[in-house]
């Protein structure tokens, strides 16, 4: 439950409630552009050209893999943005607003944004990943146009597939795994095979790409990082609040639809197939965690633990950056507390029980919650409930998958960089400490952008200045496979000294074997 937004209900191709982005606008010019698969007129603001809804894929089967783009004729209009997943209506007085979208099941467009500037090399290129529990999110949500000034690189922001359509994969009808998927990873991974082929047209370096994820998007980083079919179509990774991809079985959707409609397994796979998106919909809220994608390894896709699979890379692992919030479960906590409006018993009772159920993330698997949350409880002196036993679940979920993906990463002869941020955050009207979400207005420097997408989470007297160190950090990044100095001197993490970057907007520091007791009393279960 990797949540950057929760919400409940909405219908396919309903169009967004939540109205048009900020009402000053500075005026877009028109610009055109000519690619392999043909002519395609965008818009140009702040001077960066910006072109919206673009095809990675043909309009997608329910449950099949994608296919190829394929070429076009005349002007392709990539003026105003495409639709978005099936997915709940988001609150606006949380995430901000979204331009007038529809949500649909043929969803798989990317956004792309390129400096006008003249460069006298390709560009770099920054793939990011939405989160959002792989049941929310869109590129609509993300405007990267200071992001792409700002690193000086060619900015893709790309959709997927979410809950139950990208749960369940055709391909496994009538096998022993038939009620199980993994097209969300699927669709990222054809993204990044279109980026390879196509982002040349628009000056970026195919071979310099860089994936960059929040929550749920950093989990798919850390999978594409990993994962065999993607090797060759990353260079760099970003992953800002990643959560361990473990060994629990994947749900089993066509069990659970037949669970529901009282019918034969047959009956259910029919029913999946044949269904509205309206009615599959209705069925996922129904179930709620049942029936969205597993974040799993033992699959096709993942077929082994997930440092193993960095292992194998050996030297060509990905060079990775990955971080957590010092106290993600306040605003995880607090988005329940407004998106439920629940009387306080019942409300402490719901948020317990979603910090139990991520529990099974840090505890490496469900049969090992008991032990890890008894270990938890000792080590901290907490009784077991209540909002400060969330927030040690919840930053443990991000904490531990941040420091062994980086830990993994430079085993395996590459490099990973640590980072924790304690920089208060801004909920809707709650000032919390530092917690989930925080990065994200950094990443896209929203303070250099007065028609920004992204909520100003992060609340600190110095965070513009802030996000243009972070930024120029990510350049680096993304050129070299290091961090550079923008925000200090910034070594790897390994086992002798574990060094991580303490980022806050007060001043940058090096931290050397942050949360100790995690690893050493905590984390001790044996690994499957």
């Amino acid at each position: 439950m990797h949540c950057d937004h929760w919400g409940s209900g909405m219908s396919e191709g309903q169009q967004s409630k939540r109205g048009q982005v900020s009402e000053t606008k500075v005026q877009a010019a028109s610009v055109e552009r000519t690619t392999k698969l043909g002519q395609l007129r965008g818009i140009e603001r702040l001077g960066v050209e910006s072109y919206l809804g673009v095809r990675y894929a043909q309009p997608v089967k329910r449950f099949e893999p994608s296919a190829p783009a394929v070429s076009w004729n005349g002007i392709y209009d990539a003026t105003t943005h495409k639709a978005m997943a099936v997915q709940a209506p988001v609150r606006e007085d949380i995430f901000g607003r979204l331009p007038n979208a529809g949500f649909a099941e043929d969803c798989l467009f990317l956004n792309i944004h390129v400096p006008q500037s003249p460069a006298s090399t390709p560009r770099p290129v920054i793939v990011f990943i939405h989160g959002g529990s792989h049941m929310a999110g869109a590129a609509n949500f993300y405007d990267g146009t200071a992001l792409a000034k700002g690193a000086d690189a060619v900015v893709v922001c790309i959709n997927y597939r979410l809950g139950i359509f990208g749960a369940v994969d055709k391909r496994r009808f009538g096998t022993p795994s038939e009620g199980s998927g993994e097209l969300w990873l699927d669709d990222q991974i054809s993204a990044l095979r279109w980026v390879r082929g196509n982002i040349a047209d628009y000056g970026g370096n195919p071979d310099l790409v860089t994936i960059i994820g929040e929550s749920a998007g950093a989990v798919s980083v850390i999978a594409l990082c990993a994962t065999p079919a993607a090797k060759g179509l990353v260079h760099r990774a970003v992953a800002c609040s990643p959560g361990n991809l473990i060994f629990d079985p994947p749900p089993d959707v066509v069990g659970v639809a037949a669970k529901v409609r009282k019918c034969s397994r047959a009956e259910a796979i029919t029913y999946l197939q044949s269904a509205s998106s309206d009615e599959l919909f209705a069925l996922q809220k129904r179930k709620g965690k049942a029936v969205t994608p597993a974040e799993a390894v033992g699959t096709p896709l993942l077929p082994e633990c997930i440092e193993d699979l960095i292992a194998n890379r050996g030297k060509d692992a990905v060079p990775l950056i990955a971080g957590f919030a010092t106290n993600e479960g306040e605003s995880l906590d607090y988005i329940i507390k407004l998106e439920t409006k629940l009387p306080w018993p019942l409300l402490n009772l719901v948020q317990h029980i979603a910090a139990r159920m991520m529990a099974r993330l840090p505890a490496n698997g469900t049969p090992n919650v008991p032990g890890y949350l008894k270990r938890l409880k000792k080590a901290t002196g907490n009784r077991g409930f209540g909002s400060i036993f969330n927030d040690l679940v919840w930053t443990d979920v991000f904490r531990r998958a941040s420091m062994e993906y980086t830990e993994a990463t430079t085993a395996a002869g590459s490099r990973g960089y640590l980072y924790v941020i304690d920089v208060p955050t801004r909920i809707a009207n709650g000032l919390l400490r530092s917690s989930h979400c925080v990065d994200l207005p950094l990443t896209f420097n929203i303070w250099d952008d007065p028609q920004h997408t992204v909520p100003a989470f992060a609340e600190h007297p110095n965070a513009p200045a802030l996000a243009r160190q972070w930024v120029a950090m990510l350049g680096h990044f993304i050129r070299t496979g290091e961090p550079g100095n923008s925000l200090g001197c910034w070594p790897v993490y390994e086992p002798t000294r574990r060094a991580s970057m303490r980022v806050t907007g007060d001043g940058c520091g090096l931290e050397y074997d942050v949360d100790a007791k995690y690893r050493e009393q905590i984390w001790n279960e044996p690994k499957k």
